[in-house]
């Protein structure tokens, strides 16, 4: 298995460690596509862009630079006319992704493989994903994750 594939085994583990009540989502380029029930406390981790970074440490071992994201999802259950009750859930979705951020800021190692940078690029905000059942908020993140391959 290359480095790559440990890197990406590493964070559903960290995001399940450190979300446990969370459930994986099976579409997370798309959070609509995927089962109401799942949606309620969901995550998802999807691939974004990557990078050469033309960073030899031997002349066949380089960093790579590689996007993924972040995608989380809860049940939107408060009353229209209630906005505390919105803003708790707003801002209990949005502690979770922070706590995120926060365990990748500190790890220098996904799955034994060292990481060489790990940045938080942006984030969609809370967002709205309907279906015919349920109303789900949900927040995407992009981070960057420098890797030697």
């Amino acid at each position: 298995m290359g480095n790559f594939s440990l890197i990406y085994d590493g964070l559903v583990s960290l995001i399940e460690a450190k979300l446990p009540e969370y459930v994986r989502l099976s579409d997370p380029y798309d959070l609509t596509n995927n089962d109401s029930l799942r949606l309620g406390q969901g995550y998802a981790l999807g691939i974004s862009d990557g990078e050469n970074t033309e960073r030899f440490i031997t002349c066949d071992q380089l960093t790579t630079r590689r996007g993924f994201i972040i995608g989380l999802t809860r049940l939107y259950a408060a009353n229209e006319t209630d906005p505390a009750a919105r803003a708790a859930i707003e801002k209990s979705i949005m502690e979770d992704i922070r706590s995120i951020w926060k365990e990748l800021q500190t790890t220098d190692h996904l799955n034994n493989v060292q990481v060489a940078s790990v940045k938080y690029l942006a984030d969609t905000g809370i967002e709205y994903v309907f279906d015919d059942s349920t109303s789900n908020i949900s927040v995407v993140s992009s981070i960057s994750l420098e890797f030697f391959e």
